[in-house]
């Protein structure tokens, strides 16, 4: 998409909520509900997600890391939150 941002507000219109995987998550993971419609919102390794996509996310999740971790590659962080959408849903 072009612009993020737009898509998530109309993601938003259509009643699917967004998650951002973001250190300043306050919940893990695996404490909210995906079995509604849900987007996940992952930024790159380098630079994370802009702070006006941030702020568009209905809610900011954590995956827990061990040791001194800043971030997981974002196809290991998608694969994590998909599986874990998946694993409600079944």
């Amino acid at each position: 998409t072009e612009n993020l941002c737009e898509t998530v507000e109309l993601l938003k219109a259509h009643g699917i909520r967004s998650y951002a995987a973001h250190l300043k998550g306050v919940n893990f993971y695996d404490q909210e509900n995906y079995r509604d419609g849900t987007a996940f919102l992952i930024g790159n390794e380098g630079n994370g997600l802009t702070d006006e996509l941030t702020e568009q996310a209905d809610t900011l999740i954590r995956i827990p890391m061990e040791g001194k971790l800043e971030s997981l590659n974002a196809g290991v962080a998608s694969a994590i939150l998909m599986y874990e959408a998946y694993r409600q849903r079944r």
